[in-house]
């Protein structure tokens, strides 16, 4: 009787891959954006800068990560409600993380320390914040096609937001699914042995499922929005510049999914490029636009960075060893989730 071979082994990517592509994704699109970088005009827009205008809009920005905490909390109000302090800890503390390293790393940290603090199982705090990530796309979408008038000439970004568009309406119908039709979803789950490993998700989904909560928090999240919105207007009235709230929507939408991919940490590089590339069909000189979009990019980063380092010292990690378990705490939960 002849042997069975064993299996061969699935090959992982290599640790060291996703962050690669990140920084080189980074320092290409930086290279493009410091061509030519008018480092001799910089002096005169900080000089006539109106720091009435550009405190207000560090503020709204520094509020958001309070909305943000709210509106996560609201989503788990339900099941589990944890204090409004471990959820604005969470948040804060994985911007900061997300500020320093690759790859997203905040997302991780994020959910672990909302877990260990709230003593929330981490599968249900995966899930809600899922839930959350569809529901801003949902109004990346919304937002983009409301205000995409404003701006002639952008046929490359409506092209690819309308398969954003596409991929959100999917996950959107998916999740529907699974939160109000759970015996429906369960069977179709049980049926293919691919997706056997989301059995658990389904249950954890399934528990978020209740229509009031879901409609606070996704006006919640319209208001997250909004203000991101707002803080970014600010910013650039503070450097003189007379945009509309239109405009200034659809630019922050082009930097939230243009810093989708995981790259170089606060997705440097791809913020400046995307705005750059907004700022460019506002016509506004190419100089400028390179000036402005570094200034966007310093104060609108500035609030969750300082904020962050709070809540990072405060959680009784230091930044390594709050990120190595965070990342031990998430590979268990993968490993369980497989077995």
């Amino acid at each position: 009787m002849g042997t069975i071979a064993p299996p061969e082994p699935r090959r992982r990517v290599s640790s060291w891959l996703v962050p690669a592509i990140g920084y080189a994704i980074s320092i290409a699109t930086l290279v493009w954006a410091f061509h030519r970088f008018p480092f001799s005009e910089l002096g005169e827009h900080v000089r006539t800068m109106q720091w009435g205008w550009l405190a207000v809009g560090v503020a709204i920005e520094f509020l958001t990560y309070f909305v943000d905490a709210w509106r996560w909390r609201e989503l788990l109000r339900l099941v589990c409600a944890p204090s409004y302090g471990a959820t604005l800890q969470a948040v804060f503390a994985s911007t900061f993380v997300s500020d320093l390293i690759p790859a997203r790393a905040g997302e991780a940290v994020r959910c672990f320390l909302l877990s260990w603090k709230s003593e929330i199982r981490l599968s249900l705090v995966i899930t809600s914040l899922v839930i959350l990530r569809v529901m801003d796309g949902m109004w990346v979408v919304i937002f983009f096609f409301a205000t995409s008038f404003v701006v002639e000439g952008a046929r490359a970004a409506t092209s690819i937001m309308w398969i954003y568009a596409a991929v959100v309406t999917f996950l959107a119908a998916v999740l529907l699914f699974a939160l109000f039709h759970r015996q429906h979803a369960r069977h179709f789950v049980s049926n293919r042995s691919w997706a056997a490993r989301f059995s658990h998700f389904l249950d954890e989904v399934h528990k978020l499922g209740n229509w009031r909560q879901l409609g606070i928090v996704m006006l919640g999240s319209g208001a997250y929005w909004a203000l991101q919105i707002l803080a970014v207007w600010a910013v650039t009235r503070a450097d003189n510049f007379y945009y509309t709230f239109s405009q200034m929507t659809f630019l922050l939408i082009l930097k939230s999914v243009g810093t989708l991919v995981p790259t170089a940490p606060a997705g440097v590089g791809a913020f400046q490029a995307t705005a750059i590339y907004a700022l460019r069909h506002f016509f506004t000189e190419a100089p400028d636009a390179r000036i402005l979009a570094e200034i966007l990019f310093g104060f609108i980063t500035l609030p969750g960075f300082i904020g962050g380092a709070i809540a990072t010292a405060l959680a009784g990690y230091n930044l390594k060893d709050l990120v190595r378990h965070a990342k031990e705490m998430h590979r268990r939960h993968k490993a369980e989730l497989q077995s």
